[in-house]
């Protein structure tokens, strides 16, 4: 079955066509361009775009859940079914620290659902938010669960997870940290530093030996000193690293966002949504590991002010963005599609014939008019 969405503005890498169009053939980009400017196979679907932005569907490789469910259990698949209403067309489930049994179970959950391949977002891959975090940076996360880094211990959590984990957040100034990561490399998964107290010196010898990603760069990391840069500095300093990104100007203030964008590049920044599992949800007071959760509009966070995740998905961080960083709208889809599908190794993320069919078209107010995933479509208002 072939599709072609025209009539709008249609984002790639180099250009953007107005208006452009593009061509999907079963689960790939077929062709892209110019409106008027290829030939259409007879019988293709022909769907408008309304003048509407056409964007590569949005890569999340951090969050925790979304409309009530965490994805550390069956609610996942809902979460699945759920995201494409809101333009990420594939994602990370991202686990929390928990006790070595409970993540394990959470582990398996995930699998079992990735195993079943329900129709929605596409998960890639599992990230491990810890247990291998610093007490003294463990953010949202309870201190008294972090955990030495120990290969033992990682072993036993990727036998839980089928194979499928994809990143692991860990604090290289922990346990082995420093023989596990490039054993991590060698297993294909993504070492990312994160809720990390590591001194500028250990940050970089952990980017030497196969760090390639942060996690949430500024929150839960030790911040940066003119005289000791810290986790922080190692992570702006260091091209090799992939920053990600809470773009929900709640997290981190938009000068501050502003100042990793110039210092990084585009191409070095992921937006993240780290959204939790009141995202979607009605304001209000939520239950989570034992504590209090207030969600009140785009934000998540504890009973004092701090955050604790977020409640809003990429699709509105493209609009914080534009508004509050100055960039345009394709800047910052690369940084929530282009940046995370290339981290992740994945041919998506772009508008250009041989990758994967997955389109979004956008309203004015940054919610999808239409979700195509794999050639398929799975929303349309």
């Amino acid at each position: 079955m072939t599709i072609l969405i025209s009539g709008g503005e249609l984002y790639t890498p180099e250009t953007v066509y107005r208006p452009g169009a593009v061509l999907l053939e079963g689960r790939i980009i077929r062709a892209v361009g110019p409106a008027g400017s290829f030939a259409v196979p007879a019988g293709t679907q022909t769907i408008d775009a309304r003048g509407g932005p056409i964007i590569p569907g949005l890569v999340d490789v951090h969050l925790h859940g979304f409309g009530g469910q965490y994805v550390g259990g069956p609610g996942l698949a809902d979460v699945i079914r759920g995201l494409p209403r809101h333009g990420t067309t594939s994602f990370l489930p991202t686990t929390i620290t928990a006790p070595l049994e409970e993540l394990c179970a959470a582990l398996s959950a995930i699998a079992a659902v990735l195993d079943r391949s329900p129709v929605g977002a596409q998960a890639l891959g599992i990230h491990m938010e810890g247990p291998w975090i610093s007490p003294q940076r463990s953010g949202g996360m309870r201190p008294e669960l972090c955990l030495p880094i120990r290969r033992s211990d990682m072993e036993r959590c990727l036998r839980a997870a089928g194979q499928h984990v994809r990143m692991i957040t860990l604090a290289p100034e922990q346990g082995e940290a420093m023989q596990v990561i490039p054993w991590l490399v060698e297993q294909g998964i993504i070492a990312s530093i994160g809720h990390s107290d590591a001194d500028y010196d250990t940050a970089t010898r952990a980017v030497a030996v196969g760090v390639s990603h942060a996690t949430h760069t500024f929150n839960a990391m030790r911040p940066f000193l003119q005289r000791e840069p810290g986790t922080v500095g190692a992570v702006l300093d260091h091209a090799a690293v992939v920053a990600e990104l809470i773009g929900d100007g709640y997290h981190v203030h938009p000068a501050a966002m502003r100042i990793l964008i110039r210092s990084k590049g585009l191409e070095r920044v992921c937006l993240v949504s780290d959204a939790m599992f009141p995202t979607g949800m009605p304001d209000g007071e939520y239950a989570w590991d034992g504590r209090v959760l207030v969600h009140a509009g785009w934000t998540c966070r504890f009973p004092n002010g701090a955050p604790a995740g977020s409640a809003m998905l990429l699709n509105q961080m493209l609009r914080v963005a534009v508004e509050q960083t100055g960039l345009t709208l394709g800047e910052a889809v690369r940084m929530a599609s282009t940046v995370p599908a290339q981290a992740l190794g994945v041919r998506k993320g772009q508008l250009r014939p041989g990758y994967d069919a997955d389109v979004v078209v956008l309203k004015p107010d940054y919610e999808p008019l239409l979700t195509v995933i794999g050639g398929q479509v799975v929303y349309r208002e």
